[in-house]
């Protein structure tokens, strides 16, 4: 019987099959094979997955991040918008969510290929492999102890899949949609004055644009000469432009060219006045009558002065420039004089201010904030008006072809074709626009304005329109300072004309201005300054620009409007959750390729196939699993569960050809798995 082989080995290593005479089977066919066995190698296929799904995460997290580097400060809204909210809200949710998927399914690879290496090299009972298995679809099972007691490293594993479900819910919270100040540029038409711009430079145009009325001369060589106050051009219109300007003390109100909130610059010469100021102080008895304020205005082009004059015209010109004079006057009160107990007097100072024409380059900032006009001003003078009076008979400027014949009727008409301006026929042209707004200012200013100080006693009660003195005046307290009054005299129809001038007393050259009724009684106080007047004059050519509107120009502004646009205001909010997961994740990926070459075959991720195929061998295992056959973990035995399993090679379980069997078993039953080794079954067994 020594010769007979154990029951346990074939014959031979070559046989294809064994005796299955009491079996009954018939035994394999000639072309089946004799074996089925499981083959080492970890294939492709697992290793690209866990990998190209981590960086798959990397890619999305980096696609991400650039896409909202790129939308902030882009607009969410109008025209130039770069996509509708809610498109930018889905795609941002989309590549959180893919960023989730990705780097789980990478996780979840590793986890498996981790898993059955701790199955391969530790004895755990059946419960606990189950809560592995089922920690990562199931939460609670992370609050198992005996979960992270079996395996820390797959409790982390499981804990980070969990928790990166969670943090993926912050980055699309990284960008919000804020209102915000846009700067834009644009070139936009504004009003503006050029003195020198005639059109198309005939005489049409030239009179078109002109301030002042142009008379068209006779003659080829002929030109035109202008008219003056009050007779000039527009006289109307221009005086009411001025009248509102200096009563207000503002220019009129610019609407905007550029929206709600916006600025401008704009440059251009205008009129400007040069003034000296001379002062002088002198004692006046009080209740004489007095001129506190006198304006007049010496027109050169109106009036004969000390020159020479041909026929009627004078030229008055000094070689530097046209002598054309604005001079005020104005009497200030400074206190009572009580040095001569039985002549009480005034102490008053004499303010004299001596003005001419000139021309200054103006810049104006113009902002606007919240509709809100504010101008900033820089004023640059350039020169004296030096061209006011004509070098010429009969005060002509001489502009050949600035006229042409009337066909159809005895006397001229202004040119349509261009005619010759000369130099000086250009800078006169220039000047007489210039000393047109200041003509419109200075004619509303000329004239006086009558005071006096009510003597000690006057108490203003016997005549209607008489005012009270003021308490400092009455006898015996001459300390304090004094004020005017108004003139308590009469005409023969009872009248007194209280004021000449036109609009000194209601402008702001009145620094009672706003408290100063001309129909009641009061104090004006006259403070003329250069400053003043031409802030004054400024009003006035700006309201011009605006109200006669026949200039404008082009102006750069910017443009600031309140639109939505994208704030990446929270980049941690998408750095933090999407990057420290990935960090998190290295060493976990890391481990799961590690035991998948140690293992030597991949492993199946909540595959059927393999757990039928690594839990049929072990008659143990087989006769405790039969209690809970029907599923479910009501129905599983406690025996069951209890169970230390391993996975391994059965002892003693070599088939015919050296077969090796592996599977789940208890410490008895299996022992660790040799690499490279055949296991399997023979298939008719």
């Amino acid at each position: 019987m020594s010769g007979t082989p154990p029951r346990s080995r074939m014959p031979s290593s070559t046989m294809s099959s064994i005796d299955h005479t009491a079996s009954g089977s018939s035994g394999p066919s000639q072309k089946d094979p004799a074996l089925i066995t499981s083959t080492w190698g970890i294939g492709w296929q697992t290793p690209f997955l866990m990998i190209s799904c981590y960086f798959v995460a990397v890619i999305i997290a980096i696609a991400h991040l650039l896409l909202f580097r790129y939308l902030d400060g882009k607009d969410a809204d109008g025209p130039h918008r770069v996509a509708p909210q809610s498109y930018i809200t889905t795609a941002s949710n989309i590549l959180a969510n893919v960023f989730g998927f990705a780097l789980r399914a990478a996780l979840a690879v590793a986890f498996a290929q981790y898993l059955w290496h701790i199955f391969r090299v530790s004895t755990m009972k059946v419960s606990t492999i189950e809560l592995l298995f089922t920690v990562r679809t199931n939460i609670f099972v992370l609050l198992r102890p005996v979960v992270i007691q079996a395996s820390p490293v797959l409790f982390a594993l499981a804990a980070l899949m969990w928790a990166s479900q969670v943090v993926t819910s912050f980055p699309p919270g990284a960008i919000t949609v804020i209102t915000s100040q846009k700067t834009t540029y644009d070139m936009r038409s504004v009003p503006n004055y050029d003195a020198t711009f005639m059109g198309n430079k005939s005489g049409a145009d030239a009179e078109r644009y002109s301030l002042t009325g142009l008379v068209v001369q006779p003659g080829p060589d002929g030109g035109f000469s202008t008219l003056s106050l009050p007779g000039k051009k527009d006289e109307s219109l221009i005086q009411r432009l001025t009248v509102p300007v200096l009563v207000k003390g503002e220019a009129f109100t610019f609407p905007s060219p550029c929206g709600i909130n916006c600025s401008y610059s704009t440059q251009f010469e205008g009129p400007y006045l040069e003034c000296n100021t001379t002062s002088t102080t002198f004692n006046q008895s009080r209740g004489n009558l007095r001129n506190i304020y006198a304006a007049s205005y010496s027109d050169p082009r109106s009036s004969f002065e000390t020159e020479t004059c041909h026929d009627g015209y004078c030229a008055p010109y000094n070689g530097t420039y046209s002598i054309a004079a604005f001079n005020f006057t104005v009497l200030t009160p400074l206190a009572l004089d009580s040095s001569n107990a039985s002549n009480v007097s005034v102490l008053i100072r004499e303010d004299q201010l001596f003005c001419s024409p000139g021309r200054a380059n103006y810049t104006i900032n113009n902002t606007y904030i919240n509709n809100i006009h504010t101008r900033e001003i820089k004023t640059e003078p350039v020169s004296r008006l030096i061209n006011l009076a004509p070098a010429s008979h009969s005060s002509e400027v001489l502009v050949p072809n600035f006229g042409s014949s009337n066909s159809d009727r005895t006397g001229l008409i202004y040119g349509t074709t261009p005619a010759n301006w000369s130099a000086y026929a250009t800078a006169y042209y220039r000047d007489m626009n210039h000393i047109s707004l200041i003509e419109s200012m200075m004619y509303y200013l000329n004239g006086t304005t009558t005071a006096y100080i009510p003597p000690p006693g006057d108490t203003g009660q016997d005549t209607p329109n008489k005012v009270a003195p003021s308490p400092s005046l009455t006898a015996g307290n001459y300390t304090r300072d004094v004020t005017w009054s108004e003139p308590q005299l009469t005409d023969a129809s009872g009248n007194f004309p209280k004021y000449n001038s036109l609009l000194a007393p209601n402008t702001r050259l009145n620094s009672n201005f706003g408290h100063f009724n001309p129909n009641e009684p009061g104090s004006p106080a006259f403070n003329i300054t250069q400053d003043l007047l031409n802030e004054q004059l400024l009003n006035v050519t700006l309201s011009m620009m605006l109200g006669i509107a026949l200039w404008n120009t082009t102006a750069n502004a910017t443009i600031l409007s309140a639109i939505n646009v994208y704030d990446f205001s929270e980049p941690l909010m998408l750095i933090l959750p999407y990057f420290i997961t990935l960090a998190l994740a290295v060493p976990f990926i890391v481990l799961g390729c590690l035991a998948l070459f140690k293992n030597g075959v991949s492993a199946i991720d909540g595959g059927f196939l393999q757990i039928i195929a690594t839990s049929t061998g072990s008659a143990v295992l087989d006769h405790a699993a039969a209690g809970g056959c029907l599923g479910g973990s009501e129905s599983v035995a406690q025996e069951l569960k209890d169970l230390k399993v391993r996975f391994g090679e059965f002892i003693g379980r070599q088939e015919p050809g050296r077969i090796r069997r592996a599977g789940f078993g208890v410490e008895t039953e299996v022992t660790a798995l040799k690499r490279g080794a055949l296991y399997g079954t023979a298939k008719w067994i």
